[in-house]
């Protein structure tokens, strides 16, 4: 069987959840599969490790249109079985000529209360390509149920289209004992011995200003380590910039930046709380992260997070800062919770697995 795989997510500078996602995805069905041929597409080549004889990357440099219309010839030059479209956008509407599998990671343009923390030419450009996609794909695969709900609702697609298949986070995120490692990466990224944290790109989906003021309500009652957040820029983040100096808290917050992949284990461990409010994932892979870490967990009671870390986390209504500034307080200040959770946390993170997840997807290919 020839599988093609539309790996452009990956040639972007510093991946975000969709590059990773692929990026695993393609390591574990290495590991996993040397039976069927696969194709990888890019407009650039950027995956650098060497292939099995049968893995072989397809790259040309188009603009974004005639790129496409070469990889449809070359799909059936080569008489392709099926289409990976890890995100969902590539050539949607040609399903009758490749069978397409995609992957929804999430609904964000399309849910009223979220959209808006998204700007406009995004919502117009992925509603248009995400319908589109979802209508014309041959099977659909979502990475929770609450996402799976969503489009089914959304979009009226036959739930028999759909597959849930659910992430993991990466074995490199896992209790390390080596405190003095830990200490050389704090050093290295200048950051406290001790802190609460919170991961993720700093926009306004993420709810950050809500979390920078329940965190000031808490320095108001008690003495408090740093919050520290990390994460590149993402657009909307003057106003978190701007929240943290209105309320004086310059000496207390920490805009860690973006941190590369191999030092993120060091920081979730060397972290006392780790608390993610975001209003909307589509799976939410930091919670996970960080439970696997044994750092204990707040994070957010609606959209897929109570799906993903089950009772193994404090769940907070994001839109309320008093919930979570007692959630913080209550943390602080009880040990035997923190370690109590820190336990079911890791407990939690053994029902998830990248091998699981990749034999799933493949199931998924070579049924079509």
């Amino acid at each position: 069987m020839r599988i093609a795989i539309d790996c452009h997510t990956l040639e972007v500078k510093d991946w975000a959840g969709k590059g990773h996602f692929l990026n695993t995805i393609l390591q574990e069905l290495i590991k996993l599969d040397s039976k069927n041929k696969y194709i990888l597409y890019f407009r650039q080549p950027v995956f650098k490790q060497p292939l099995p004889a049968n893995w072989q990357i397809k790259s040309i440099r188009l603009p974004t249109p005639l790129w496409q219309f070469y990889v449809l010839l070359d799909l059936l030059f080569k008489r392709v079985n099926v289409l990976f479209c890890p995100s969902a956008y590539l050539l949607p509407a040609l399903n009758f000529l490749i069978p397409q599998v995609i992957v929804v990671c999430d609904l964000t343009t399309f849910l009223p209360e979220i959209k808006k923390t998204h700007k406009k030419g995004t919502r117009l450009r992925e509603g248009l390509l995400l319908k589109l996609a979802a209508k014309h794909s041959r099977k659909i695969i979502t990475i929770s149920e609450n996402t799976k709900r969503d489009l089914i609702r959304l979009f009226r697609v036959n739930p028999q289209k759909v597959a849930v298949v659910l992430l993991a986070s990466h074995s490199d995120y896992r209790v390390i004992e080596d405190r003095p490692a830990i200490k050389d990466i704090l050093v290295k990224h200048n950051l406290p011995e001790q802190f609460i944290l919170c991961t993720g790109t700093l926009e306004p989906r993420k709810n950050i200003v809500r979390l920078i003021k329940a965190y000031a309500d808490l320095v108001k009652k008690m003495e408090t380590p740093p919050l520290v957040l990390v994460g590149k820029k993402g657009w909307g983040c003057q106003e978190m910039f701007a929240t943290v100096k209105n309320l004086g808290l310059e000496k207390k917050v920490i805009f860690a930046g973006y941190i590369p992949d191999q030092d993120l284990p060091y920081i979730y461990n060397a972290a006392s709380i780790f608390v993610y409010p975001s209003l909307y994932e589509g799976f939410g892979l930091p919670p996970l992260e960080a439970m696997a870490c044994g750092v204990p967990v707040i994070t957010s009671n609606i959209s897929s997070l109570p799906e993903v870390v089950g009772p193994a986390a404090v769940l907070i209504n994001p839109y309320n800062t008093s919930e979570i500034s007692d959630a913080l307080e209550k943390f602080l200040t009880n040990p035997s919770l923190r370690e109590e959770l820190r336990r079911q946390g890791l407990e939690r993170t053994q029902k998830f697995s990248w091998p699981k997840t990749a034999g799933e997807i493949l199931k998924i290919l070579i049924k079509l």
